[in-house]
């Protein structure tokens, strides 16, 4: 089954009113993800605290038409699972990324 995009657009927009964007690849492999391309920052950022993240899907006729919204709660657990490459792979080959979310938010609880 192919992926069901060629990239995905990925927008954060931080507490001090920085944006930052960058793309994300899908692998060969289903649920893979190539490549991630560095976040390029509207201004420069002490610290990335991120207030929103939005994900898109981009295929060869444009955006696929979802958008999935990240607040900060669950982009901290995301980044401190280590699950964003599982996250943007579940968005890419059509998975559940809220699930991934899920999953980041129990193993921090339970590592507490």
């Amino acid at each position: 089954m192919p992926p069901r995009g060629n990239r995905l657009a990925c927008s954060l927009h931080t507490v001090d009113g920085a944006q930052g964007s960058f793309d994300v690849f899908p692998g060969e492999q289903p649920g893979s993800v190539a490549k991630v391309e560095p976040v390029k920052w509207s201004k420069p950022v002490d610290k990335p605290v991120m207030l929103q993240g939005a994900f898109s899907l981009i295929g060869e006729m444009g955006m696929t038409g979802k958008v999935i919204l990240v607040n900060q709660s669950q982009w901290d657990a995301l980044t401190q699972a280590k699950l964003e490459t599982f996250f943007y792979g579940a968005i890419l080959w059509g998975k559940n990324p809220f699930k991934v979310i899920e999953d980041a938010q129990t193993m921090l609880k339970r590592g507490k």
